[in-house]
């Protein structure tokens, strides 16, 4: 069916103030496919052996799936991975809603945090501007007041967001991050990476089409898999 996104990743460094976009070539695709393999690799490759899950090496990435807003069903997860400050391993957590197609429309496979800001932040990315803009008016407040705020102050026309609360900025080890208004991401304490970074919030306005190689294909595959769920077997 062919890969179905623009084969772009964002990379953020909090520490700097920096914006960084590269290009992801189609053998790492064929290799990783996208989503958590994408995100598998890349980690491994950047995080620096012994790094600390709450320091400025470890990364915080937020990644979309490989069939996202194709029109497939059950593709529309997205997830957050990171050094886990539960374990000191691997750590992801997924979550539905309206976020992972949000990513594609922006452009992007997967956006990377690494270094810690001097002061909370969140980053916005629109159809005219990416940018790092000052979150210590909303350092405080719960995701769902986050939301809000957002909503009306951030510029955005239809914002997509992603944010963590008080247990989060308070590093609590079990934090999540929210979105759509209380769907969570709730593993591996990304959430208090997430606050450890400075980094209130993700807010995503993209227009870009998501695009796929084979349209008839995607539909008809998904046509057979619904017919195959329906299937209920007997009961006595």
């Amino acid at each position: 069916m062919g890969h179905a996104s623009m084969g772009k990743i964002m990379w953020v460094d909090l520490g700097r103030g920096t914006i960084k976009i590269e290009s992801i070539p189609d053998t790492l695709y064929q290799t990783v496919l996208s989503g958590v393999g994408l995100a598998a690799h890349l980690l491994y490759e950047r995080i620096p052996s012994g790094a600390d899950p709450l320091g400025p090496d470890n990364v915080l990435g937020f990644v979309s799936g490989l069939l996202t807003g194709t029109g497939s069903l059950f593709t529309g997860r997205w997830m957050v991975t990171g050094k886990s400050p539960l374990t000191g391993g691997w750590g992801d957590a997924n979550c539905g809603g309206n976020f992972s197609p949000a990513i594609k429309r922006c452009g992007y496979d997967g956006i990377f945090f690494k270094g810690i800001s001097p002061h909370p932040v969140y980053l916005c990315i629109n159809r005219k501007k990416i940018e790092l803009k000052d979150a210590r008016a909303i350092w405080g407040k719960d995701t769902k007041e986050t939301e809000a705020i957002l909503k009306k102050d951030s510029g955005c026309r239809m914002p997509r967001i992603a944010c963590i609360g008080q247990a989060g900025e308070n590093i609590s080890l079990i934090a999540g991050i929210a979105n759509d208004g209380g769907r969570m991401a709730a593993r591996s304490g990304l959430g208090a990476v997430m606050g450890s970074k400075k980094l209130k919030a993700v807010v995503l306005d993209g227009n870009k089409r998501i695009r796929s190689h084979d349209i008839a294909e995607v539909k008809r595959l998904s046509q057979k898999c619904n017919e195959n769920i329906q299937f209920m077997p007997p009961f006595p």
